[in-house]
């Protein structure tokens, strides 16, 4: 084996301590805790049934972008993030229908 660069020997002995480190997970109460974190700031128009995979939603939801500007990212950086996938999505079945209905035409 070759001998390593002292950056290369420092990169190394930090991705073998950080695969030695137990993986991270949520706490039990993660969800209440979030919930009362969030709830001011969002307040839900109806009531959401508990362990549910739509309160789970909801709550991620919520969630992200309050973590987003907990790190110091602006609202519009955070709305851009989150809205232009979203876009993106919406746009690629338009975008398909419309090429698709071109290719039918100059068939013809």
């Amino acid at each position: 084996m070759t001998e390593m660069e002292p950056r290369e020997a420092g990169i190394d002995s930090l991705l073998r301590r950080s695969m030695a480190a137990p993986v991270p997970s949520l706490p039990p109460d993660f969800d209440q805790r979030l919930m009362r974190e969030v709830a001011p700031q969002f307040a839900a128009s109806r009531p959401i049934p508990p362990n549910s995979a739509h309160r789970l939603r909801s709550n991620v939801g919520r969630g992200v972008p309050v973590v987003m500007r907990g790190q110091g990212l602006d609202w519009g950086a955070i709305a851009v993030m989150i809205l232009g996938p979203l876009a993106l999505v919406a746009t690629v079945p338009w975008a398909r229908r419309a090429t698709h209905t071109t290719m039918r035409h100059s068939a013809k």
